[in-house]
């Protein structure tokens, strides 16, 4: 009597969590903020780190940016200009004042990303590895406020004679996984039209 009793159980359980499976996940709609955004100005990227050995074409990344973005359905444009807030440093950054964002960008673009190089490197072992860090802020100039702020981390890695002969592009792959990381983070926005 036991195991019909355990197995009617299941059954029944069974039953009632197919449909709720079925449903998938509640989708949340996108925060208000983010809908607002027509178009977000990437400024140049900021080279943060400590040791620069490793030479990063930045202006490649800031189109790799752009392009993740795009994924993400936002418009975006890449400016030359940093604006008249001068040199950014970290600590800019992560206690950014609404009267210092206010400089940053052209002064005809409100919604202003700054992404922050802050680590790469890579090294040779039986093989190669790469490791980078990259963080981004996304700011609103009318207010002068942070809107999003993330961090990502990337690690590429290729073992044997083959990962050695690869070394230099480890920094890159890594760089790469770090954008997808950090782009991860911030909302996805609906098709224009939809």
């Amino acid at each position: 009597m036991k195991s019909f009793t355990l197995k009617l159980s299941l059954c029944v359980l069974a039953l009632v969590a197919l449909p709720v499976n079925c449903l998938g996940k509640h989708k949340e709609p996108p925060d208000p903020k983010f809908l607002a955004i027509d178009q977000i100005t990437i400024i140049p990227i900021v080279d943060l780190r400590v040791d620069k050995k490793d030479n990063i074409n930045l202006d490649n990344l800031a189109k790799t940016a752009a392009g993740d973005l795009k994924q993400r359905n936002y418009a975006t444009v890449l400016s030359g200009a940093k604006g008249v807030a001068g040199d950014i440093a970290e600590e800019d950054l992560n206690d950014a004042k609404p009267e210092w964002v206010k400089r940053l960008g052209p002064a005809e673009a409100r919604w202003v990303m700054v992404i922050g190089l802050g680590d790469v490197h890579s090294k040779i072992t039986f093989g190669s590895t790469g490791n980078a860090e990259v963080t981004g802020f996304l700011f609103d100039k009318q207010d002068g406020s942070v809107l999003w702020k993330g961090t990502g981390v990337g690690q590429a890695g290729q073992g044997g004679l083959l990962g050695m002969a690869f070394k230099g592009m480890m920094s890159e792959a890594a760089i790469e996984s770090a954008f997808m990381n950090l782009f991860g983070s911030i909302p996805k926005m609906p098709k224009k039209g939809k």
